[in-house]
């Protein structure tokens, strides 16, 4: 109905954040900047917080389009502190693994 009213292309909103449509305020360029900071200089693990709504998820989507196919990454929505925690172990017991063959 709206999409003829302003002449839209495609639909504004969807279920997932799109990066197309993220406002870079000063906080959200100081979050991305920082991120991929730490992506790039290989700092480990990097968190976000933040309210609801606040843009976490779609400036987290940017750095990943950002970054390309070529950089290994991984984005985790709403995990519980087990499922980190068994992240975390299997992680370990993969270097491990790795450092022992080599």
């Amino acid at each position: 109905m709206y999409h003829e009213f302003y002449g839209f292309r495609e639909a504004p909103f969807n279920i997932t954040p799109d990066p197309r449509f993220l406002f870079f305020s000063d906080r959200h360029r100081e979050a991305f900047n920082h991120i991929l900071f730490g992506i790039r200089e290989r700092k480990g693990f990097i968190q976000v917080t933040g309210e609801v709504g606040a843009g976490k998820t779609t400036v987290c989507r940017a750095i990943l389009e950002e970054l390309g196919p070529e950089v290994r990454t991984a984005l985790i929505l709403l995990a519980s502190l087990s499922v980190l925690s068994s992240l975390l172990r299997r992680i370990w017991r993969g270097n491990r693994a790795e450092q022992a063959l080599a």
